[in-house]
């Protein structure tokens, strides 16, 4: 067992006598998950706001709260990936709820940005800032529809994995 596994054992308290009963262990981890997810939710919504109603003290706040979640889906990820399930493979990512997340997290960065960078200054619109946005709208697309062309290159290729592994077994 590797150092994380053992810290997320402590962190998780997953030796608890409580997890050695099935179903108690089966309802606490839906349980966990709607936790989880509705801290996301809280999270993507409060960075969105914050800079918006609060100004430069709420994109500061923001900030926190967005590396905060940051820090906690990426545990989570590897932590399920160091037992082998691997959400990418698996999961349909772009779903609507995936896409309203993405859009909060866009306007929280935007409005960090905004408050943090021109708060003090007029929002520049000459000829160079334009050409920058669209040269940045257009690299951020590109690199959007790459992700999705490799997620539907990876999931085909894991079809085609196990319906090969299907077809082996008698």
């Amino acid at each position: 067992m590797t150092v994380f596994l053992k810290a997320a054992r402590v962190i998780g308290d997953l030796d608890d006598e409580f997890y050695r009963d099935e179903r108690q262990r089966d309802v606490w981890n839906e349980a966990s998950a709607v936790g989880f997810q509705l801290t996301q939710w809280v999270a993507l919504a409060a960075a969105a706001l914050l800079p918006w109603l609060a100004g430069r003290p709420g994109a500061w706040t923001a900030i926190g709260i967005l590396v905060a979640w940051f820090i906690v889906s990426i545990v989570t990820q590897l932590y399920a990936r160091q037992r082998d399930v691997d959400l990418y493979a698996t999961a349909k990512l772009w779903r609507p709820r995936s896409a309203a997340a993405a859009a909060l997290y866009l306007v929280g960065v935007v409005g960090i940005f905004l408050r943090l960078h021109y708060d003090s200054e007029p929002f520049e619109n000459d000829l160079a800032t334009w050409a920058g946005r669209i040269t940045g709208a257009a690299v951020a697309l590109a690199l959007l529809g790459g992700g999705f062309a490799w997620n539907r290159r990876r999931t085909r290729r894991r079809r085609a994995e196990e319906d090969a592994r299907d077809a082996l077994e008698p």
